[in-house]
């Protein structure tokens, strides 16, 4: 009789903590909603660019590498994510930490992507990127929304859900 009611308060303990521990957001907020650092960092195609370029838009800010397993496997729902949306309103920017345009032309040609890609030596401290993969939801003000710190599936039903519900609601409100 002991090892039943055991049972059941192990049950309970897992049932509860599973949904008190689990991944209750998509995305982590950010609890300041502070202005995400500018930068000026060259594009696969050779010219700078800026991320007050991409104001007036949501803005789904990836940090990867080429050397990075999660965030190879992250890439295709980044893509995907990137072509269901309406990239008037909302874009994936993948910025790549670490060695130039070599490693990641040669990882394109098998992993093609329609979004931007920019290389990157050191704006991930000023963003406060704690490992790869890190992406950030940057509102069309240019505010840091939401964090994902690890591998997400970015196709999901429930993130283009989200990321919908967002974009819907800043663009009928604004």
């Amino acid at each position: 009789m002991k090892n039943y009611y055991l049972h059941i308060i192990l049950f309970g303990f897992l049932l509860f903590t599973t949904n008190v521990f689990g991944a209750s957001y998509l995305m982590d907020p950010m609890p300041n909603k502070e202005l995400a650092p500018d930068f000026i960092l060259i594009g696969m195609d050779g010219k700078e660019h800026t991320l007050k370029e991409l104001e007036g838009k949501f803005v789904l800010v990836n940090f990867w590498a080429t050397w990075c397993n999660p965030c190879k496997i992250e890439m295709p729902t980044l893509e995907a994510i990137h072509t269901k949306m309406d990239n008037n309103k909302f874009t994936v920017l993948g910025i790549h930490v670490g060695p130039g345009p070599d490693n990641i032309d040669s990882y394109l040609k098998f992993n093609p992507v329609s979004f931007p890609i920019y290389i990157d030596m050191d704006i991930e401290y000023d963003w406060g990127v704690p490992g790869l993969p890190t992406t950030f939801l940057i509102s069309p003000k240019g505010e840091m929304l939401y964090r994902a710190v690890g591998k997400r599936d970015f196709s999901s039903t429930d993130m283009e859900n989200f990321f919908s519900k967002l974009v819907s609601d800043y663009f009928k409100n604004n």
